[in-house]
């Protein structure tokens, strides 16, 4: 079973990194726009401004806002984008399910993954193959 890797929506912190990420990577806030002033103050989130410096941490994180001082945070360009995190993969397929960029996403990981199991295989400890038959026994 694969483990989910993506940020956490529960509470107000997870789910204004949700809301902004996915406005962010829908287009509707564009490169260079600086992330709204009143994302404290939204009635609709009613969040502190502690819980929108923390969403900015995270987001920034993932490469897609930048925060200078005295300019404040704004939206960073596409290619400064962490592609392959977990949240930043969802809100791309969320926002265009068509998007070519899955299929070549799953191409790369068909010649990759290969590869490296191979080396995590060749490289193993005796306590990590123990580990993984026990984890497979209990399958």
């Amino acid at each position: 079973m694969m483990k989910d890797l993506t940020y956490p929506r529960r509470g107000l912190h997870g789910e204004l990194v949700h809301a902004v990420g996915l406005q962010i990577v829908k287009g509707e806030l564009q490169p260079g726009d600086p992330l709204p002033t009143d994302l404290d103050s939204d009635s609709e989130r009613g969040v502190s401004r502690t819980v929108v410096r923390e969403a900015i941490k995270v987001l920034a994180a993932k490469g897609l806002v930048v925060s200078r001082p005295k300019t404040g945070t704004h939206v960073r360009e596409r290619r400064f984008w962490n592609l392959m995190d977990p949240d930043v993969l969802a809100w791309r397929l969320e926002a265009d399910p068509t998007d070519t960029f899955f299929v070549d996403v799953f191409e790369l990981r068909r010649l990759i993954e290969p590869a490296a199991a191979r080396l995590a295989a060749e490289r193993a400890t005796a306590e990590e193959v123990a580990a993984l038959e026990a984890d497979f026994a209990e399958m």
